[in-house]
């Protein structure tokens, strides 16, 4: 029976977020191959996301330095008719950034669980084919010892 060829399509968002295209064509002969492919280029994408994830937790913690030095800065220059306005809105402004400041935390841990999730499906995949391959070799290993023992039992 003739193997056909499978064209696999599917598309990852890059970091501009546009959506890339990557196709691989393969044999149906070894699936495990193109899914294997598959997990590698999800775990990728998932530490691309970790990482913008964690660039943004960094930017939410310098808004955060940024506010609370200029806080800082106005209140001990002193009388300025306008310092309670400015303090209300620079104690806005650093509540604002607490909270983006956890939000980004949030999420780059929920990327962080991602991530683990997307490397321990690729390692199920890998884990899989070293079984099969192991199997094919143990069977190989078997078929050549069958062979040496017919080999011999016949009479020369």
């Amino acid at each position: 029976m003739p193997e056909a060829a499978q064209r696999v399509e599917w598309r990852l968002w890059g970091l501009e977020g546009r959506a890339r295209r990557f196709t691989l064509s393969a044999m149906a002969k070894d699936p495990l191959v193109t899914l294997q492919k598959l997990r590698r280029l999800e775990a990728q994408a998932e530490r691309r996301a970790l990482a913008e994830k964690l660039a943004a937790e960094a930017a939410a913690q310098q808004a955060l330095a940024a506010a609370e030095q200029t806080l800082r800065q106005e209140s001990s220059e002193g009388l300025n008719p306008q310092l309670g306005a400015f303090i209300r809105k620079a104690l806005d402004d650093r509540a604002a950034a607490e909270e983006a400041q956890e939000r980004a935390q949030q999420e780059t841990d929920r990327q962080r669980q991602i991530l683990a999730d997307a490397r321990a499906a690729e390692r199920v995949v890998e884990q899989l084919r070293e079984n099969r391959a192991a199997e094919a070799a143990r069977e190989e290993a078997r078929r050549q010892q069958n062979l040496m023992d017919e080999a011999a039992r016949k009479p020369s």
